[in-house]
């Protein structure tokens, strides 16, 4: 029995072509008893297949196929963003439509692991890190580069070297502040740790890579490594009284600016742009030392029901017209298509995509990220208030 995206292939041959459209996934929870079987090609994916018609995007030999796909989304400003305008555009595109899931990195892996014959998602939604431990658990398809019609406009920076889906937009991580309260503006990580901001700083946890990435970079600032964060966990003892509150994810940091119970804190410069959009008192600063780049990608999932509609979804959200519009304000999300350029809130950071690449930090890490189960362990343990 032939499973995943190959066997949808052979249920209609011309379908391999299908590569410029976006869907989203109707998830459904799979049962203990369903993860027992291999996944057999359902009448739902193969009648998705074979109803192909030419014409999809104006493209030989591409379908307008209805249908569905189940598309991660990290809670926050990414899911927000990506409900108003992946969704739409894929839907317009191809007839099909998309559930959004919002999860942590961490969490979809082990939903994927945990149902491999019969995935819950069709894509997910991985940064540097996570990405490298779902490839090593064999959970992923590589992406068709051969048959994508906007690959060759990612540059290499973000294109995987072993063949898997490249880059679909960066989060730049510099200090969120409130400027009513944090009257000179933040030049340093170091201005988390003055007195002046006892309970009043934010963090979050290792299992995000906002809270790895911030990790990392306070470590090799006080004498650490990217292996060796004793410095950094040295200083968050010291940051403790500061802290005001521990949130889950990203977005529900941000959102404690919003809720006025902290005045300072690591953060996403996309999500903090989009809380200045909805008039919250918030600003972000670049430390002296430079922002941190965490690159995300999206990924197609093994034995995903959607088969080519999950390539067709990769597709749109790389595509010119979609990355334009999330890098417009209120989403401010850093595009990784070079066609498109830098406009508004983005161009406080860089002037386009090259020179923020070369005025960042990129981080390796293959270096750390078998380390991070007991970083995550460490820091859930001793940073309580």
């Amino acid at each position: 029995m032939v499973s995943g995206l190959k066997g949808r292939a052979l249920v209609l041959e011309n379908a391999r072509h299908v590569w410029a459209a976006t869907t989203a996934l109707d998830g459904v929870q799979v049962t203990a008893d369903q993860q027992e079987y291999p996944m057999q090609i359902s009448r739902r994916a193969a009648l998705r297949l074979a109803g192909a018609s030419l014409g999809t995007l104006g493209m030989p030999g591409l379908s307008r196929a209805a249908g569905s796909v189940v598309a991660t989304t990290y809670p926050g400003s990414f899911d927000q963003a990506f409900k108003a305008v992946v969704g739409p555009a894929f839907t317009k595109a191809t007839s099909a439509s998309v559930n959004f899931t919002p999860l942590l990195a961490i969490d979809q892996v082990a939903k994927i692991q945990a149902a491999r014959a019969n995935p819950p998602f069709d894509v997910v939604l991985f940064d540097e890190g996570p990405l490298i431990n779902a490839i090593k658990a064999d959970v992923l398809e590589k992406f068709p580069a051969s048959a994508s019609k906007s690959l060759a406009d990612i540059p290499d920076a973000f294109r995987h070297p072993d063949g898997y889906a490249p880059v679909v937009t960066c989060q730049v991580i510099g200090i969120a502040y409130n400027p009513k309260k944090v009257t000179a503006p933040p030049t340093s990580w170091d201005d988390l740790w003055k007195p002046e901001f006892k309970g009043r700083v934010g963090i979050t946890g290792m299992a995000s890579s906002l809270g790895t990435a911030f990790m990392v970079d306070v470590a090799k600032l006080k004498g650490g490594s990217e292996t060796d964060l004793e410095p950094a966990f040295k200083a968050m003892q010291a940051l403790l009284p500061n802290v005001g509150a521990i949130a889950q994810s990203p977005g529900a940091l941000a959102a404690l600016f919003q809720q006025g119970e902290i005045d300072i804190a690591f953060n996403y410069f996309n999500n903090i742009e989009l809380l200045r959009s909805k008039g919250v008192d918030v600003d972000f600063a670049v430390p002296g030392t430079g922002a941190i780049v965490v690159r995300t990608s999206a990924q197609l999932v093994k034995n995903a029901e959607a088969g080519e509609l999950a390539i067709a979804y990769l597709e749109t959200v790389m595509s010119e017209g979609v990355q334009k519009d999330l890098e417009a304000a209120p989403w401010v999300m850093m595009p990784t298509n070079k066609k498109v350029n830098f406009t508004g809130a983005n161009l406080k950071l860089a002037s386009g995509l090259d020179e923020l690449i070369a005025k960042s930090k990129l981080l390796d890490w293959t270096r750390f990220q078998h380390l991070r189960g007991d970083w995550i362990s460490r820091f859930t343990k001793d940073m309580k208030i």
